[in-house]
């Protein structure tokens, strides 16, 4: 708030003097050869009658001046107090998020390990296929409220190439487990960006498995680290139509509304990359499919 109230002092001031120019160049200058050219020179003002006027102009605009910065400032103390509540309420709806889904975790943890003692069929496997979904919306949420949160610190280095190598090899399992392959491409050299370890690697995370959602069978899922410094995980799906490729960065959208997918994933990795000062685009995959492309500044 003081710095604000500075800038509208010293703004009035400036307006203030600059009225006081103009106006004394008026009174003194530009007046008189004015009336001589008109042939008013009897009319012309004594030097005391000049400065009157001057002063006249100063406390008119003084006035005005005046009214104008207390207007001003209670629009600024209102416009702040407004911005603190939302902060505010932002804030406690992401930590009531962060609650309800740690709190879930738990019990959700236990009823998979009952599941795990039951005998095999295939309503205990779609079960068990209805609680591992459950329990991904569940961490995306957590991870979403996180997210939202992280603060990239000046000096804090992360390596691109290894974030994705241990993402990749964290998720394989599930790779293999839904019938594609998984490969990491130039990440035998370090390439170091100023980040978040924590967010890098939900944005890594939820690329890959937005990647195994729509790609086909038996296709292989390519994510390569650049020097650029950039991030491209690439999949042998249907694409992304141009008409799609702004929407599903939006929280909970879904190009496939008969999936069961949150929409919670592409809006992390949007969210992750606009806090490193980068930025995330898709494009068309030679050959067929999608190339999420997440690029950050240089170092």
């Amino acid at each position: 708030m003081g710095n604000r109230y500075n800038r509208v002092v010293k703004l009035a001031f400036l307006s203030l003097l600059g009225t006081f120019v103009l106006a004394v160049i008026w009174e003194f200058v530009l007046e008189y050869p004015l009336f001589v050219a008109l042939g008013w020179v009897q009319t012309a003002e004594t030097i005391s009658a000049r400065w009157w006027h001057v002063a006249v102009i100063i406390g008119f605009v003084s006035f005005a001046l005046g009214v104008l910065s207390i207007l001003s400032l209670r629009l600024m103390r209102d416009l702040k107090a407004t911005e603190q509540t939302m902060r505010q309420k932002d804030q406690e709806r992401q930590s009531f998020a962060a609650d309800m889904a740690h709190e879930l975790r738990t019990p959700l943890a236990v009823l998979r390990a009952h599941l795990d003692t039951m005998e095999s069929s295939e309503n205990s496997m779609q079960l068990r296929k209805d609680v591992d979904h459950i329990t991904r919306i569940v961490e995306q949420v957590l991870a979403k409220s996180r997210v939202e949160s992280i603060v990239v610190r000046p000096g804090e280095m992360v390596d691109l190439s290894q974030v994705c190598s241990s993402m990749v090899a964290f998720l394989a399992p599930l790779v293999i487990k839904e019938g594609r392959s998984i490969e990491v491409v130039g990440a035998d050299r370090a390439v170091e960006i100023n980040g978040n370890a924590f967010a890098l690697e939900q944005a890594v995370r939820n690329l890959v498995e937005n990647a195994i959602k729509y790609s086909s069978r038996g296709s292989t899922i390519t994510v390569e680290v650049s020097g650029t410094p950039s991030i491209r995980v690439v999949d042998r799906g249907r694409g992304v139509p141009l008409a799609e490729r702004e929407l599903i960065f939006e929280r909970f959208h879904r190009a496939d509304r008969r999936g069961c997918g949150s929409g919670l994933g592409l809006s992390i990795v949007r969210r992750v990359a606009e806090a490193h000062g980068g930025k995330i685009a898709v494009e068309d995959a030679p050959g067929g499919g999608a190339v999420f492309v997440m690029c950050f500044p240089r170092l």
